[in-house]
């Protein structure tokens, strides 16, 4: 847009959607798109005002929209009907909507349906662009954002949220993923080759981050290990191997980094896969540099379980119980299990035997998810066209349009009924969570204080109550006024006993003046 036309000023939004009657004003971890996209948004006099709504925490002002405003609705195919259902009441109020995120970037002319553009892809890239054309009308209905260049990564405005409700910050160091897990779409949408955030801007957030009040950060990383020992040995070429040796010297710098410029009462979780219990160094490293979480994404513990999901590099039996002491003896503590129920080969006898499993193996949490085959994912796609053992029940049934569609989308062979497939479901989640088996795990853990001791058992019970129907996410519904009360409580003494008070002003006056920075580039 040229300095000589005319643009109109607005007010833009951007909003995480969630549903509005099952908030409890706590989240486990921030949100990332809103204040990313934040920090990307030009500098210009057309923007009235910038304001970030996480819907999980907080009700959307819808009485604040005014006609010509923008609303930018970051998505995924879990709280896309809530955005669809934010979508038609905002253009009631003469807003214009945009979509965005994982969702939008899959299906962008479903979103279209219902808004005035999607974006897909990384939105970095042309998310100036799209506000420059908007504020000159001359908005298009489709903006490729494709995949933004690690050193393009932007520092979030977390200037623009209300921090005080969640226990843990998001950053991100790698987008991408090396794997080709059959129930993810990391590794289809953000590729499988690493992109890895400098480890300057790295440091410098977190540096913020502590000065706002938190201690303990996720590394919102969808494998916070992606140059392992056996992609270095097994690297077609010479020059593979160099850039594979160079990524895995970066991320044990970053470790290094961590440890040494980082206040060690700053503690940090990420997701990472079982391969790092090969490697001492690395875990050594994490160690030191206070990384004392992990979600590890077990899947399943037998041999066909983990064919099921193509993750058959990962162990079973023995050497699973192994590698997961190795991880937390020599690595990150606490380690977060992941299970999937409802996998062609499970049985009701396997699933008893995986329950057990995850009572007995020493991780500190679990979650118990049931097979969903999520659009963009191998599952979604052989499952619809009947290549699976497990089969969509209705190929057509658009289920994510649905609030209240069946949690068991198949018809399992050898389950009696979706009844029973989720009565194991919900067993394990009892028998995990329960307060004996909590003290248990807290007793083994060693902890000195009763503090830490309460903290354990809050965390535990508060996943339990707000996570278990569908596993740990940003925006997870709580069903039930008795579950949300209770939720809401533990929420608050989770925040009370591991959030600290922001303490350096100075370095939070810094934000604005970083982003800005960012902001005034020129437009894609």
């Amino acid at each position: 847009m040229s300095d000589g036309e005319l643009a109109c000023s607005f007010t833009l939004f951007l909003v995480n959607p969630a549903p509005d009657a099952e908030r409890i004003n706590f989240s486990v971890s921030t949100p990332r798109a809103l204040p990313v996209l934040a920090a990307v948004t030009p500098d210009r006099d057309y923007i009235r005002e910038i304001r970030l709504v996480d819907q999980a925490i907080e009700e959307f002002p819808f009485s604040d929209v005014e006609e010509g405003d923008l609303v930018g609705l970051s998505v995924h195919t879990a709280n896309i009907v809530y955005a669809y259902e934010m979508a038609s009441e905002l253009k009631k109020r003469g807003a214009t909507v945009v979509f965005g995120g994982p969702h939008a970037s899959i299906f962008p002319e479903e979103t279209l349906e219902h808004g005035d553009a999607a974006v897909t892809g990384d939105a970095e890239l042309v998310w100036a662009q799209l506000l420059d054309d908007y504020a000159a009308g001359r908005l298009q209905e489709n903006y490729k954002g494709g995949r933004v260049d690690p050193e393009s990564f932007t520092p979030a405005r977390w200037d623009l949220m209300n921090l005080d409700p969640y226990l843990m910050a998001s950053v991100q160091t790698v987008r991408g993923c090396p794997k080709q897990c059959s129930f993810c779409s990391v590794w289809v949408q953000d590729g499988q080759v690493p992109r890895v955030r400098t480890n300057d801007a790295i440091i410098q957030e977190l540096k913020y981050l502590y000065a706002a009040g938190f201690r303990v950060v996720l590394f919102a990383d969808d494998n916070f290990y992606p140059y392992t020992l056996e992609d270095i040995k097994n690297a077609r070429s010479d020059e593979q191997r160099r850039d594979l040796q160079a990524g895995y010297d970066g991320r044990m710098e970053l470790l290094t980094r961590l440890a040494e410029e980082i206040p060690s009462d700053m503690k940090f979780a990420t997701q990472i896969t079982m391969e790092v219990a090969e490697n001492p160094e690395y875990l050594a490293a994490m160690r030191k540099a206070n990384v004392i979480g992990v979600l590890i994404g077990i899947e399943a513990v037998t041999p066909e379980g983990l064919k099921a999901v193509n993750k058959e590099w990962n162990s079973v039996g023995e050497e699973l119980v192994e590698k997961l002491t190795t991880i937390r003896t020599q690595g990150p503590k606490f380690i977060l299990g992941a299970l999937i129920f409802g996998l062609e080969s499970d049985t009701p006898e396997s699933l008893e035997y995986t329950k057990v499993f995850a009572r007995n193996c020493g991780i500190a949490l679990a979650q118990f998810v049931p097979l969903v085959p999520f659009p963009g994912t191998v599952d979604f796609a052989l499952m619809k066209r009947g290549k699976k053992v497990l089969q969509m029940k209705d190929p057509n049934y658009e289920y994510w349009l649905d609030a209240d569609h069946p949690r068991i989308l198949y018809n399992h062979p050898n389950f009696e009924s979706d009844e029973h497939l989720l009565q194991k479901v919900n067993e394990a989640w009892e028998d995990f969570y329960s307060p004996g088996a909590i003290f248990g795990r807290s007793r083994g853990f060693g902890y000195k204080r009763f503090r830490d001791h309460l903290a354990y058992f809050a965390l535990n019970r508060g996943l339990f109550t707000r996570y278990r129907r569908h596993g740990l996410s940003q925006d997870s519904a709580v069903r039930g006024n008795k579950k949300r009360r209770m939720a809401r409580m533990l929420g608050k003494l989770i925040l009370w006993l591991l959030r600290a008070k922001p303490t350096n002003t100075e370095m939070l006056d810094l934000a604005p003046d970083l982003s800005a920075q960012q902001a005034k580039r020129p437009a894609a």
